[in-house]
C-alpha cells in the first residue's frame, strides 16, 4: 500500500485548478494521458511484450534511450511505451526509441490500473529512480516485475532520511533489480530499502547515449560561422545567477582576451521577458547580445542567446570550453557529461557537485568549480586561464573525456531480460 495519506494528496492535487506553470500543464496532461493510453493499447497494442519505461523529464528519458534501443534489438517483437511527468518532454524532439511516449497516469488506483490493464507490459523499468507509489503498488498487485536503470540518490536527498526512509520502504523493496550509476548510489539505494533488491554497479547508461549519438552540425551553420574567429565558451542549461555571473565575467575576460565569446543556452527556452532581462544585464556590463533562433547573427556580438529545445547537445560542439548551469543550487547542477564528450573543459557554480560524473571531473582538473565568494572574478580566472593556454585547455578536456564509459545500457539489458521472460 502507498504512504498513508498518499492516496488523498494525490487525489486532490490532481483536481486543483489549473493555472499555465510547469505543474499546470503536469496535471493537465496526466489527465488526458487515460484517454490517450486507452486509445492507443486498442489500436496499437499486440500480443508480444511490452516494456513500460518510466523517465521524469527529459535527461532521464535520454538516460533510458540507449536501453530502449538494444532492447529492441535483442527481441524486435518488443513493443516499448515511455512515461513522464514534465512537460518538457512534449516539446522534445523525438521518441527517444519508443513506440509511443507520452504523460503517466494520474498516481491514483483506478487511473493506473486501467492503463495497466490495456497496457498489458510484461515489465516496469524506471529510469533513474521516479519511482510513483500507486504506480508501483498496482505493478506489485499484478506481478508484474519492476527495475529500475541508472540509479543515482542524492546524497542529501530527503528520502535517506527519517521518517522518509521508513514510510518509502516497502516502495523501494519492491523493485527486483537495480542498476545503480557508482558504488555509492548503490549503497543509498540499499539503504532506502530492505536488502531484498538485487543492485549491481553498472555505470550510467546515459553516456552510452552521449557517446554514440551523432551531432547535426548543419542547422549551427550561423553559429559556427560566427565563432570562427573566436575561442567560445557554451554555457549550457543556464539559469539567471548563472547568467548573470557569465556575464559580467565574459566582460573581464574581453579586456584580456578580445576573441572570445559567449553562447548561452538557457535551462527553459526563455521568451522575450527572458531574452530583454539577459539583454539588459548584458548591456551593464558593456556586452552586446543576439538572440539567436536559427538565422544569422550579427558579426560584432559578443554573446549569443539560443532559444531552442533539443539542441544543447549539437551547440557544445561549437565551443572551446563549457559552462554547466544550476550549480548555483544544492543538487541542480545539469549534466556535465554532454559537453565532456567533446573533450572541452567545464566551469560550473560554486555548489558541491552530488553527482558521480561531476565529481570526477573535478578531481581530475577537467572542471572548476567556482567560489563561493567572488564567482564572477572566479570565473574570469577559470575562463582566461584556459582561453590563454590551448595545451593545458585541450589536456583538461581529453581528461574528462576519458572518464566517460559504454556498456551500461549492455549490462542493464543483459539483467532486464531475464526479469522479462
Amino acid at each position: 500500500m502507498p504512504v498513508p495519506g498518499y492516496r488523498l494528496a494525490a487525489w486532490l492535487t490532481n483536481r486543483l485548478p489549473l493555472g499555465s506553470g510547469p505543474l499546470a500543464q503536469s496535471i493537465a496532461g496526466r489527465r488526458e494521458a487515460v484517454a490517450r493510453w486507452l486509445n492507443w493499447a486498442s489500436r496499437q497494442r499486440t500480443d508480444g511484450p511490452l516494456v513500460w519505461v518510466h523517465a521524469a523529464s527529459v535527461g532521464e528519458s535520454l538516460a533510458a534511450e540507449p536501453i530502449v534501443t538494444r532492447l529492441r534489438a535483442a527481441i524486435p517483437a518488443f513493443q516499448i511505451v515511455l512515461t513522464h511527468s514534465s512537460p518538457s518532454v512534449v516539446a522534445w524532439p523525438g521518441s527517444f526509441g519508443a513506440d509511443a511516449v507520452g504523460f503517466v497516469p494520474p498516481d491514483e488506483p483506478d487511473t493506473i490500473g486501467a492503463v495497466m490493464e490495456a497496457l498489458r507490459p510484461s515489465l516496469l523499468l524506471f529510469s533513474r529512480g521516479d519511482l510513483w507509489p500507486e504506480l508501483v503498488n498496482q505493478a506489485l498487485k499484478r506481478g508484474l516485475p519492476m527495475a529500475v536503470s541508472g540509479a543515482t540518490v542524492r546524497p542529501s536527498s530527503m528520502r535517506l532520511r527519517q521518517p522518509m526512509r521508513t514510510l518509502l520502504r516497502h516502495l523501494y523493496d519492491s523493485i527486483s533489480w537495480v542498476g545503480a550509476v557508482s558504488q555509492q548510489d548503490g549503497d543509498r539505494w540499499l539503504r532506502l530499502g530492505t536488502g531484498h533488491t538485487e543492485v549491481t554497479i553498472t555505470g550510467d547508461p546515459r553516456h552510452d547515449q552521449i557517446i554514440e549519438r551523432l551531432p547535426n552540425l548543419e542547422p549551427l551553420a550561423p553559429l559556427l560561422a560566427w565563432g570562427r574567429e573566436r575561442i567560445v565558451l557554451v554555457a549550457g542549461s543556464t539559469h539567471e545567477q548563472d547568467e548573470a555571473v557569465l556575464l559580467q565575467a565574459l566582460a573581464l575576460v574581453r579586456e584580456a582576451v578580445p576573441s572570445s565569446g559567449l553562447v548561452l543556452v538557457p535551462h527553459d527556452p526563455p521568451g522575450p521577458p527572458r531574452v530583454d532581462s539577459i539583454s539588459q544585464q548584458a548591456r551593464r556590463s558593456g556586452v552586446t547580445v543576439s538572440h539567436w533562433t536559427g538565422g544569422s547573427i550579427e558579426p560584432d556580438s559578443l554573446c549569443v542567446v539560443v532559444s531552442m529545445l533539443g539542441i544543447l547537445a549539437d551547440v557544445y560542439a561549437c565551443g572551446d570550453l563549457a559552462y554547466v548551469g544550476g550549480g548555483f543550487r544544492p543538487g541542480r547542477l545539469h549534466s556535465t557529461a554532454e559537453p565532456a564528450v567533446y573533450g572541452i573543459p567545464l566551469i560550473v557554480g560554486p555548489e558541491r557537485p552530488e553527482t558521480a560524473d561531476a565529481a570526477l571531473l573535478l578531481e581530475m582538473g577537467a572542471a572548476v568549480s567556482l567560489p563561493d565568494e567572488s564567482p564572477v572574478d572566479g570565473c574570469a580566472e577559470a575562463w582566461l586561464r584556459w582561453v590563454r593556454d590551448e595545451r593545458l585547455r585541450v589536456t583538461a578536456g581529453l581528461a574528462g573525456r576519458s572518464q566517460l564509459k559504454q556498456s551500461a545500457s549492455r549490462a542493464t539489458v543483459s539483467a532486464l531480460l531475464p526479469l522479462i521472460g
